[in-house]
Parts: structure tokens; C-alpha cells; sequence
């Protein structure tokens, strides 16, 4: 292959995935306003600014355009949550703190977001891949933060559950999601991550007093 069909190439797988990211950026947008029923794949290509025939080009039928955008708001997720992990270091108290900043950072707790997050899970019961993406995220999340909680409880010298403390927490940061949902207007994040904070300190308090 000569250097005018290399570029040519890249130009090209380039400019697909600058289509799939508008198009997918414009489903979160237009799902959040809609649900999954009333969507279709004009109001995707309208406000991606695209034909409706790069849309069918790009994603052979709306479910499949919705598997990827699924794909892509978890795939986000896991790396910021990742990320939000790996540079707190080894001291578990620092990393629980770190996910609850990410949890409720300006790029993961938007309301379009959690609307779309949410509109998926009401639909888990009757779509098997809405349900193993769902689940593949779900158990990391659990299974990161259980060996977080394990050490904090060591640390502490307490005998609680991790698995207790880590579904609680989850079940936690998921009610505050949705009560940006409900009252947009009084939702503050400031106050959703004090309200996470208490969570850990009323069962860790000797290590967290006077971290918060």
C-alpha cells in the first residue's frame, strides 16, 4: 500500500469515527427527551447534522445504534472511574473519595446522561444486551469497590459486610442520579457528594474524622 492509499484510509476511518461519535452524541441528547420508543433515527441524523443515509450506512437499524450509544456511555464511565481510581494511589480512603468525585464530576453526572443511563435499565428485562452491558459494568463497579470497602473495614477493625457496604453505596450514588432526574432544580452536587461522605464516615469514622 503507497502513502496516498495509507492517508486516504486513515482519512477515512477518521471521518467514521468523527460520524459515530455525532451520531451517538446526538442519540444521548435525543434519548434523554424521548425514550427508546419515541426516538427515531431522523431525529438522530437531524441533530447530528447528518443524512439519514449516513446514519443507515453507519448503524443498520436503530437497536443496533442503541447498543453502541449504551456501549459508549459505559465505556466512558469505566475509564473515568478507572482513572479516578489509579491516581489516588493505595490509600482506600482516597479512592472511595475519588469515586464519589467522579460520580458526581460535570462529565459523568449530567442529566442527559442519567436520563439515558436510566432509560436503559427500564429496559433491561426485555433486551438481553441492554442487560449484559448493564451487569458487565455493574459487577466491576461492585467488585472494585468491595476490595476498597475490605481494606477500609481491616483498617477500621469493624465487622461489617463489604458486600452490604458496597451495594449500599452503589444504591446511594444511584438514588442522588436520580434526584437530579426528578428535581433538577435543587440538585446540587456539592450536597450529593457530602450526603456519600456521611455514608462512609458514619461506618469508617476513626479513619475519615476530620476528612470532611
Amino acid at each position: 500500500m503507497n502513502l496516498l492509499n495509507m492517508k486516504q484510509r486513515n482519512l477515512r476511518s477518521e471521518n467514521k469515527k468523527n460520524s459515530n461519535l455525532k451520531l451517538i452524541s446526538s442519540t444521548i441528547k435525543n434519548l434523554s427527551k424521548k425514550g427508546i420508543n419515541e426516538l427515531t433515527m431522523q431525529d438522530v441524523s437531524q441533530g447530528a447534522g447528518l443524512s439519514q443515509g449516513i446514519v443507515n450506512f453507519h448503524f443498520k437499524s436503530k437497536e443496533l445504534l442503541l447498543i453502541e450509544t449504551l456501549k459508549y456511555i459505559s465505556n466512558e464511565y469505566l475509564d473515568s472511574f478507572q482513572r479516578s481510581i489509579a491516581k489516588k494511589g493505595n490509600d482506600p480512603r482516597k479512592k472511595i473519595i475519588g469515586i464519589v468525585e467522579n460520580d458526581f464530576s460535570k462529565k459523568i453526572c449530567t442529566r442527559e446522561k442519567i436520563a439515558v443511563w436510566f432509560t436503559f435499565f427500564s429496559e433491561i428485562k426485555y433486551k438481553p444486551a441492554y442487560h449484559q452491558i448493564c451487569k458487565e459494568r455493574d459487577m466491576y463497579y461492585q467488585s472494585l469497590t468491595e476490595n476498597i470497602f475490605d481494606e477500609l473495614i481491616k483498617k477500621e477493625k469493624v465487622k461489617l459486610s463489604k458486600k452490604n457496604i458496597s451495594r449500599g453505596f452503589q444504591a446511594l450514588i444511584m438514588g442522588l442520579w436520580l434526584d437530579q432526574l426528578e428535581d433538577p432544580d435543587t440538585f446540587n452536587r456539592i450536597q450529593a457528594k457530602k450526603i456519600c461522605f456521611e455514608f462512609i464516615k458514619s461506618n469508617f469514622p476513626k479513619q475519615f474524622k476530620g476528612m470532611f
